[in-house]
């Protein structure tokens, strides 16, 4: 499974990368974003099949990037 990470906080974002390898090897962690603008646009590049965002992050929230994500995918 590929999986993409958007966490304005580096911490966060480095221990769940360790979380999802040591839970399954199959994850693959394809990306990671410190925002939801990057966060987006790696989305949009790389497809994977699990996004996991923070909702509060500078640039664009989670939400935001959700949702554009969403809109994107079926233009």
């Amino acid at each position: 499974m590929k999986i993409v990470i958007v966490e304005d906080e580096i911490r966060i974002r480095e221990g769940l990368m360790k979380l999802l390898e040591r839970i399954d090897q199959n994850y693959q962690v394809v990306g990671e974003a410190e925002n939801g603008k990057a966060g987006l646009e790696l989305i949009l590049d790389s497809k994977p099949d699990l996004v996991i965002t923070d909702v509060q992050m500078p640039i664009m929230d989670g939400l935001e990037t959700v949702s554009y994500t969403h809109l994107r995918a079926h233009e």
